[in-house]
C-alpha cells in the first residue's frame, strides 16, 4: 500500500484490502482517494464499514470501472485519471473555514437524515456569512 500525503488530501493506491487502510496512517486530510486496483477486497467487512462511516472525511474512490460492494464504501467515486486533480479542483480557492464547512456537510450527508443535512448546511451558511460579515461564529 501506498500512501501519499498532501496539505488537502490523502491518497492511497496498491491496496488490496480495505482493512488494510484502518492501521494506516492517513494523515489529517480533507478528502482521503483510494484507487482501486481492480481487484479489491472489503476485508473485516464490519470494521470496515465502522471505519468509513466514522471518518472525519470525505472518501474518495478513484475508479473508472467500480465494483458496486466497494463504491458503497465511499461518499463518491472519481475518475481514476487525475484523482489528484479532482482534490485540487473540489478545494480550488478555498479557505481553511470553508474548506471545512464544505467536508462537514459531506460528512453529515454519510450518516444523517435530509434535516440532517439541510440543518448542517443552512449552519455552514450562516456561519460563512458570519465570517464575511464580522458577526460571531456559532461553534
Amino acid at each position: 500500500m501506498n500512501i501519499l500525503i498532501n496539505e488537502l488530501y490523502t491518497e492511497i493506491c496498491k491496496v488490496d484490502m480495505l482493512s488494510d487502510i484502518i492501521c494506516a496512517e492517513l494523515g489529517d486530510p480533507c478528502l482521503l482517494i483510494v484507487h482501486d486496483n481492480g481487484s479489491m477486497q472489503t476485508g473485516d467487512e464490519a470494521k470496515v464499514r465502522s471505519f468509513f462511516a466514522d471518518l472525519p472525511y470525505i472518501t474518495a474512490l478513484a475508479s473508472d470501472s467500480p465494483d458496486a460492494d466497494i463504491a458503497d464504501y465511499f461518499d463518491i467515486v472519481i475518475p481514476a485519471d487525475n484523482a489528484d486533480k479532482y482534490a485540487e479542483n473540489l478545494f480550488k480557492d478555498k479557505t481553511a473555514f470553508q474548506i471545512r464547512e464544505i467536508t462537514n456537510c459531506f460528512v453529515t450527508a454519510r450518516n444523517g437524515s435530509t434535516n440532517d443535512v439541510l440543518d448542517a448546511e443552512s449552519r455552514s451558511f450562516y456561519r460563512l456569512i458570519a465570517l464575511i460579515t464580522g458577526g460571531e461564529l456559532d461553534e
